[in-house]
């Protein structure tokens, strides 16, 4: 579990263990700490993409389960692009893809698991 990392760079080593789909956004679990997608995230596995809410992108958010996160690259303003090997996970950041005035939320977890909201990171 990544504790104490305060941004989800510290995700590198963590397998993913839940996709939600929660009204108008998606929240990505890590045993622990949380990513919410307020943008609507790309998946790529291979040479094809997905954008949800399109038809499939479902689908291809939930074959993330259970994959490790091997990279992490949070470009400001950009996207957060969570690299998992064969599949690529993209949150965006800027203006023309929010629907509000927040893009993403990561919630950090203390050692016990509890969150901690002093590290929360809001894009």
């Amino acid at each position: 579990m990544a504790y104490d990392a305060d941004d989800p760079s510290g995700l590198v080593g963590e397998e993913l263990n839940t996709v939600a789909f929660v009204m108008d956004y998606v929240e990505f679990h890590f045993n622990g700490p949380k990513l919410t997608a307020l943008t609507d995230p790309h998946v790529q596995i291979g040479s094809q993409t997905w954008i949800f809410p399109q038809a499939g992108s479902r689908d291809a958010l939930c074959t993330l389960i259970g994959r490790t996160v091997q990279a992490v690259s949070i470009k400001t303003n950009e996207c957060i692009l969570l690299d998992f090997g064969e599949a690529i996970l993209t949150i965006p950041l800027d203006e023309d893809n929010r629907h509000g005035p927040e893009a993403a939320h990561f919630f950090p977890v203390n050692r016990d698991g509890s969150w901690r909201p002093e590290g929360m990171r809001i894009w």
